[in-house]
This record gives structure tokens, C-alpha cells and sequence, in this order.
């Protein structure tokens, strides 16, 4: 629950494998995707950014998410403290969700 404006607001929690993050936390969007600030579930201090795509009128822009994951699975593996490294990938009917630093 939250108080906005001395409401009393119940947020919505979305649950992404061992992270999750409320739909009031918005980092970001575009065209095809929301990025949420999230935690892990089992230690809250430790903050992500998850991406959240949409699967829907996403056909055009299949290849470039695929191509996307696969650059940040790269630069994951190179373990530099100057690039966001991604920590899961997963997906839904409706979405992809990328979880990152």
C-alpha cells in the first residue's frame, strides 16, 4: 500500500521469476517496451531494471530483441564494472521481461 495525494493506493506487485517490481516504478519506455525498477525477491536491497516487451504487434521487431538479448548475454560474460550486465531473461505469453543491473 502506498499514499498518494492522502490516498491509501494498493500497488500492484508483478512477480518475474525471483524479481519483481510495481507498475508505479517506471525507469523508462518506447515504442515496445516499459522498464520498471525492481528488486530481488529474496534480498529487496538489491535493485534491477526490468524491461518489459510486448509480445503484441512485436513481429517486426522479433529479430531486434532477439538480437538485443543476445548482445547482453555478451557483454554479461565480460564481467566489466561499465556495463549493465543482464541477469535473466524470461517470457510470458504476453511478454518478455528482461531483468538487468
Amino acid at each position: 500500500m502506498s499514499v498518494v495525494k492522502g490516498k491509501l493506493v494498493k500497488m500492484e506487485v508483478v512477480q518475474v521469476g525471483e524479481y519483481e517490481f510495481t507498475k508505479q516504478d517506471i525507469i523508462g519506455h518506447g515504442a515496445f517496451a516499459m522498464v520498471y525498477k525492481g528488486r530481488k525477491r529474496r534480498n529487496p536491497s538489491q535493485s534491477v531494471a526490468v524491461k518489459v516487451v510486448t509480445k503484441k504487434g512485436i513481429q517486426k521487431a522479433s529479430e531486434i530483441l532477439v538480437k538485443e538479448i543476445k548482445i547482453l548475454r555478451e557483454l554479461t560474460a565480460l564481467h566489466h564494472t561499465n556495463l549493465v550486465a543482464m541477469h535473466d531473461c524470461m517470457d510470458s505469453p504476453a511478454y518478455v521481461y528482461v531483468v538487468m543491473e
